[in-house]
């Protein structure tokens, strides 16, 4: 991917940060150079080039996790546990886990279920794949059980459910 900003807009970052706060620096690249750019933007843009500017938030920082090596764990409100795959991106545990283990790519239509229901059992084979369409169905008929085998039948009820009304639709 090729950078919109230039090279000079660049230098000019690194010799006015540490003595310029980010408003500072958004008013040079917005009048100096005409770039149409937002706080957000300006703000990514120093923090993928590592350049801390003088009012640069450390406590924003160490609590969105950005500060913590690869690889290091963090354990959401929700109970749920993710994992830091790169410098700005975390992923849960069990979507990692079984990406990793069945060497597939998860597309955003993947659920990882946990079959016992336990958050912290991240054993392969408590790990299950399903659609986003049938933990919907599974959510709405009350199919989800701290026991796996109650469980695995869910899925397969659920995917039933789905092919029924499939067929339906074809009549």
């Amino acid at each position: 991917m090729r950078n919109k900003y230039s090279k000079e807009f660049e230098k000019d970052m690194f010799t006015l940060v540490t003595k310029s706060n980010l408003e500072d620096l958004l008013e040079v690249a917005r009048c100096k150079y005409n770039y149409s750019i937002t706080k957000d933007q300006l703000r990514q843009y120093l923090y993928k080039r590592q350049i801390k500017y003088k009012d640069y938030n450390y406590d924003r920082v160490r609590k969105m996790g950005l500060d913590k090596p690869l690889f290091s764990e963090r354990v959401k409100s929700d109970g749920m546990t993710q994992i830091k795959i790169s410098p700005n991106k975390w992923e849960y545990k069990q979507r990692y886990i079984y990406s990793q283990y069945h060497n597939v790519e998860l597309t955003d239509e993947d659920y990882i279920i946990f079959l016992d229901q336990d958050r912290t059992n991240f054993d392969i084979n408590n790990l299950k794949r399903i659609t986003r369409r049938e933990s919907a169905i599974m959510a709405n008929e009350g199919i989800f059980s701290k026991n796996k085998d109650v469980t695995e039948t869910g899925v397969l009820v659920a995917k039933l459910i789905i092919k029924t009304k499939e067929k339906e639709k074809l009549c």
